[in-house]
């Protein structure tokens, strides 16, 4: 099998790499969670330099050698979601679900619709037509339910040690029951909404 393959992945984490470089953690479409060294992206002029940046969307280029780290050899560049920067709500939530992405998915396990999930939460973050908070919700508990791990909705009650608003009862039932095509296709009042970000913050926490 050749060393030098092609994927398309997003950037989640970045630290410095000596100089002039840095390593990425990304989320690929065929390898998963994996962690690539990206060679001289800070010098000037690097044709790279684009899809090394935090939540850069691109399709790569990797060379896997005798490690477990791969090496960016090749990028052209897909998505920015720069309006994330467009308000601190937006960019904050794109933290706190990129920090669940790393904790939550596997080294070098694909997991396709999860990288779905997270493209288009960040779409809605960026595009700024949903809430923040509505949308890092929604993601959280979407994404335990792609893991396997999100309890029933009577599970969550009990877990809540309350009853659950109607309405958080039906917005539940629509994210777990819905494709990721009509996932954010819904509404919810200010109390819902309070309801479901504490749900999901509670879902988190327990892991």
């Amino acid at each position: 099998m050749s060393r030098y393959l092609k994927t398309e992945g997003i950037v989640l984490k970045e630290s410095s790499l000596g100089e002039n470089g840095k390593l990425l953690t990304l989320f690929t479409k065929d390898y998963g969670k994996i962690t690539v060294a990206a060679k001289g992206v800070k010098k000037p002029g690097s044709s790279l330099v684009h899809v090394a940046q935090l939540f850069a969307y691109s399709k790569l280029e990797i060379y896997k050698g005798s490690s477990s780290l791969f090496t960016l050899t090749g990028g052209e560049l897909i998505e920015t979601f720069s309006g994330l920067s467009a308000s601190y709500e937006r960019i904050f939530n794109a933290g706190v679900i990129s920090r669940i992405i790393l904790r939550v998915i596997q080294e070098d396990l694909p997991e396709e619709d999860s990288l779905r999930l997270l493209l288009n939460s960040l779409y809605f973050l960026s595009n700024g037509k949903r809430e923040p908070e509505f949308v890092k919700s929604v993601f959280v508990l979407k994404l335990l339910q792609y893991e396997g791990i999100a309890p029933e909705i009577d599970e969550i009650e009990t877990m809540w040690h309350a009853k659950l608003l109607d309405g958080t009862k039906m917005a539940l039932a629509h994210i777990f029951e819905s494709e990721i095509e009509t996932l954010f296709s819904f509404s919810v009042s200010e109390d819902v909404l309070s309801e479901i970000n504490s749900i999901s913050n509670m879902l988190i926490n327990d892991l």
